[in-house]
């Protein structure tokens, strides 16, 4: 061989040991099916977030309500005034009497970057809906899979399933209502831990089974640190496991004997970090406050688990209401519909039991149960909490929904038209909801809307009669108050309405009735104290104004009115040392108080300090402008 064939027999081995190895005509099908599932994922993702702000394009416009002013307008923990580590720690543990760290600080977060701009409160809990979706989403998808169904179909009826459960128009109270936050953001981390739980249990290396397992115990975390509703986040994750990992068998349990004995430490430490004294104390107290007792809540919650599927299937917003009014079960037959309905979970669950083993749709149906009574068990069972509210079907609602849904796409005859049925209920769905975000708009027609379908309950009339005291309708205001107190004699804000009105119309001897009336039943209702010694103040009789106002500083130390009303008593007493310091404390509370800057400003002119003076003035009107520094 010559020379040159030499070095073209050389170039060409050169050339073929460069040249990559051809893939095979099946590995190159894997890698092709599995880039358009990456595709369809991304795709289904960007159509439900386009379907969910299609559904709250309004809700931006949405005033605070209810709620939202103890939590937040009026909360001195969560105005934090700057970043720093110190401040924001205050904000998550507040006065250390609730467990919900994170959605507090995110609270704070809000109020630091849009003060009481509300718009900026509905893009964060619009955003933590849109992450529950995709959440759903993706644990449907995984759950179709480990189910066996029809793999022609089951992401298409995973992104419908979760298309409907996404526009839904119960949903609206978590998403629009602000301080429902906390339960989009337990629901959302929630969510996160189950799908960071099925990857994990589905990894191949253990690397990334390490990884998956770390951020389903931070997504947990975080889901407890937000609302208490997560605490069922280990019972769910269990069922899952039993469900489409165990063949419901316990089997596993034995060849780990360590799991059950860590669960229970786990458990025991949470619990621990919950149940701490004052909430203990908070419980136990908690069924004074309510007309029913612990035995008739539980008799009473049957019944209501009915009403919410009921809202679920047929949620026209003539139905839907900030507040239910459902009749208390005294007995098992007053109302007589309180045994059936007990007896109804009674054979669903036994069904479930029965047909847990049974391949889809059967074993999945009897999970989908257990979601739905395990998502509501500790809203609805033996806590002392308001009967019913709808932000509390947020995830239960996924055990309905979904199986209607994702089944229709599953086991339709003729998809197409399946789909096109599926498709206009969406999108009447997204309008209803639109429609429900524009009662939520104002306060006014929030109220009013409520006591139209909820008339012979005491609160709302007394909350709408608040949205009036703030009008030029105190006519109107008066009416409802009195509506309130006729229809709940024990229900001490009418009352403490009808002394506001009374006050306002200079009827001091019938405001301090009113206010003993609201003493006697609620003696630990810090702010009467302050409304008392108003009237107190504005008879000359400081003394006696100054010992209210120290009674609702002692019962609630962060208590703003009660600090800034015990200056003014103070300065009419001449002692405006004692007056400035108690400005000092409003301000500490409230960096943003424009007001309290000008009243202190008055104080320190009144003693001649005018340089403070100057500057207390000059800081009122930059943070309100119609505040003048005349002075």
């Amino acid at each position: 061989m010559s020379k040159k064939q030499k070095k073209q027999v050389r170039r060409q081995a050169a050339a073929e040991t460069k040249e990559p190895a051809r893939k095979s005509p099946a590995s190159r099908n894997q890698s092709s099916a599995a880039r358009s599932s990456r595709l369809y994922l991304v795709g289904s993702l960007l159509l439900l977030a386009g379907l969910v702000a299609a559904a709250y394009s309004n809700s931006f416009r949405s005033e605070w309500h209810f709620d939202d002013l103890p939590n937040i307008i009026k909360n001195p923990y969560i105005r934090s005034v700057s970043l720093q580590p110190a401040a924001l720690l205050g904000a998550m543990v507040q006065d250390r009497k609730q467990n919900r760290p994170f959605s507090n600080l995110t609270f704070a977060l809000n109020y630091y970057f849009n003060r009481q701009e509300v718009w900026g409160y509905h893009l964060v809990n619009l955003l933590l809906h849109l992450v529950s979706s995709g959440a759903v989403l993706l644990a449907l998808r995984l759950t179709f899979r480990r189910a066996g169904l029809r793999p022609d179909r089951r992401d298409l009826a995973a992104l419908f399933g979760a298309a409907v459960w996404s526009v839904h128009p119960l949903q609206t109270q978590a998403v629009v209502y602000v301080v429902q936050r906390q339960t989009l953001m337990a629901s959302a981390f929630m969510l996160l831990t189950l799908v960071a739980y099925i990857l994990a249990r589905e990894a191949r290396s253990s690397q990334r089974r390490g990884v998956f397992y770390g951020l389903a115990a931070l997504a947990l975390i975080l889901a407890l640190g937000s609302k208490e509703i997560a605490l069922a986040t280990p019972a769910l994750i269990l069922l899952y496991e039993l469900f489409f990992f165990q063949d419901l068998s316990f089997a596993f349990l034995r060849r780990h004997p360590a799991l059950p004995a860590l669960a229970v430490l786990v458990l025991a430490g949470i619990l621990t970090l919950f149940l701490r004294t004052e909430i203990r104390t908070s419980i136990l107290q908690g069924y004074q406050e309510y007309p029913f007792t612990l035995g008739q809540r539980l008799l009473t919650e049957p019944r209501v688990l009915l009403q919410y599927l009921s809202l679920i299937l047929w949620p026209l917003t003539t139905r839907l209401s900030l507040e239910h009014d459902p009749p208390i079960s005294t007995s098992l037959f007053q109302p007589w519909t309180t045994l059936p309905a007990i007896l109804f979970w009674l054979g669903l669950l036994a069904a479930g039991l029965r047909y847990r083993r049974h391949p889809a749709p059967a074993g999945v149906l009897s999970f989908a149960l257990f979601w739905y009574l395990g998502n509501l068990f500790l809203e609805s069972s033996f806590l002392p909490l308001d009967l019913m509210f709808e932000h509390r079907l947020y995830l239960a609602s996924l055990a309905v929904l979904v199986p209607l849904a994702a089944g229709a796409v599953l086991y339709a005859p003729k998809l197409r038209w399946t789909l096109v049925c599926l498709s206009l209920i969406i999108a009447l769905l997204t309008l209803e909801t639109h429609s429900r975000n524009r009662v939520w708009q104002t306060e006014l027609g929030l109220w009013r809307d409520t006591v139209s379908k909820v008339p012979l309950m005491a609160r709302p009339h007394t909350n709408l009669a608040n949205v009036y005291l703030n009008t030029t309708e105190a006519a109107k205001a008066w009416h409802e108050y009195e509506r309130s107190a006729a229809l709940d004699p024990k229900f001490f804000k009418a009352y403490e309405g009808l002394g506001i009105l009374a006050k306002r119309d200079g009827r001091f001897e019938q405001a301090l009735q009113y206010f003993q009336t609201v003493i006697n039943l609620r003696p630990y209702y810090a702010k009467v104290y302050v409304n008392r010694g108003t009237v107190y103040n504005d008879q000359g009789q400081y003394d006696p104004a100054i010992a209210d106002f120290n009674q609702a500083v002692a019962l609630s130390p962060t208590l703003l009115e009660a600090w800034y009303d015990r200056a003014v008593a103070y300065s009419r007493k001449g002692d405006y040392a004692q007056a400035i310091a108690d400005c000092n404390r409003v301000l500490e509370l409230d960096p943003y108080f424009a007001l309290a800057y000008q009243t202190r400003g008055i104080f320190h002119k009144k003693q001649g300090d005018l340089e403070r003076a100057q500057a207390d003035f000059a800081r009122a009107a930059q943070l309100d402008p119609k505040l003048s520094q005349r002075h």
